[in-house]
């Protein structure tokens, strides 16, 4: 459970005047499916009454013999006591068993002590993105028939955040429709068997944090086409709205296309890969050379970014005056286009800008 890998640089930059334009356009990726558990974000006597509860799900109901899962978590226990979190699944189905297979997680658990961007989201998605997660296997490897069992839990003690996100696979042993639920579950008593819990998930908290289950991972965003000798450019990814007050077109993750009732937008898009397209006109005769940056839009930022097979730590960058380098490359004459991946750290806000500019 390390923070692995090198980080990219952090430069100051002058965005003054700079022009934005809207992602052109986005469509849904991956076929792991992704459930974010982040609200109720603050586990309190508001939030949390109940002894033992539902804090998130996902309903799974398919002929498919074997289902991705990732679950991103983000919880902070500011009751007086510990409390306990874990994923549990439950075997809706009567007939044949579910087995988990292919475990992977990375968690961090921290209080006001460190830095929740840097110290514990930036190296959750690093550890994701790159592929660098620690191999677990299940508590509760085999699920019959009827049937609960728990995949992992942990004790979260008092004024510390728990962060996490879980890779793992769903296999039938049967034929036949398989129906599962799978869940995040806390109780106040540390001793619980969190199995147990099969509640509805509680309200909705009045806090800005998403919560939902959807049936892909991944956004893949292409920008508008960058002309190189043309002035420097931002293109805003996991905006709210786009210039014109509509829904920009990477707003993949909104309540709409969750699954599940009560879920919440998510629109910054944590848990998921975000795949950025540069395309790129040089209309000149000679190579020119261009940078692609990182550049923050609504406040605090951090997270990684994986390129040409490597996988790199954004580190936080607090304002839109600094900027972090993803390419500084040759841009051949004609069309050409550049592509990367990002993961957002817990905590973080989005949009974050892509500045393209020729050098």
């Amino acid at each position: 459970m390390t923070c692995q890998g090198k980080d990219l640089p952090i430069e100051v930059v002058d965005t003054t005047g700079i022009v934005q334009y809207d992602i052109a356009s986005a469509t849904k990726g991956g076929t792991r499916r992704l459930m974010v558990s982040d609200n109720p974000e603050t586990l309190n006597e508001a939030n949390f009454p109940v002894r033992h509860g539902t804090l998130w799900h996902d309903v799974v109901q398919t002929n498919n013999k074997t289902v991705q899962h990732r679950i991103f978590a983000w919880h902070y226990n500011v009751l007086k006591d510990p409390v306990k979190v874990g994923i549990t699944l439950e075997n809706k189905a009567n007939h044949g068993a579910l087995r988990i297979t292919s475990v992977t997680r990375e968690y961090r658990v921290g209080g006001d002590d460190v830095n929740w961007i840097n110290d514990i989201g930036t190296c959750i998605s690093r550890a994701t993105l790159g592929g660098t997660a620690d191999q677990r296997t299940a508590e509760n490897p085999l699920i019959k028939q009827l049937q609960s069992g728990l995949i992992e839990s942990f004790i979260v003690p008092p004024g510390k955040l728990l962060g996490f996100m879980y890779d793992f696979t769903v296999e039938s042993t049967d034929s036949g429709q398989i129906s599962y639920e799978v869940r995040t579950v806390a109780s106040r008593d540390t001793a619980y068997d969190l199995t147990l819990i099969k509640s509805a998930p509680l309200p909705p908290a009045p806090q800005a944090h998403p919560r939902g289950s959807w049936n892909f991972s991944e956004t893949n965003a292409i920008t508008p086409v960058y002309t190189v000798g043309s002035a420097r450019v931002i293109y805003p990814t996991a905006a709210k709205t786009k210039k014109d007050g509509s829904l920009p077109a990477d707003q993949l993750f909104t309540a709409a296309n969750s699954e599940l009732p009560s879920s919440l937008d998510n629109r910054a898009q944590f848990g998921a890969v975000y795949n950025v397209t540069v395309p790129v006109n040089n209309p000149s005769s000679q190579t020119r050379t261009i940078k692609i940056s990182l550049n923050p839009r609504g406040g605090s930022y951090g997270g990684a970014v994986r390129k040409d097979g490597q996988t790199y730590g954004v580190p936080l960058m607090r304002t839109n005056t600094q900027a972090c380098p993803v390419y500084t490359l040759n841009a051949p004459p004609g069309n050409s286009k550049y592509t990367f991946a990002l993961m957002i750290a817990g905590a973080s806000s989005t949009p974050l800008g892509i500045l393209v500019e020729t050098l």
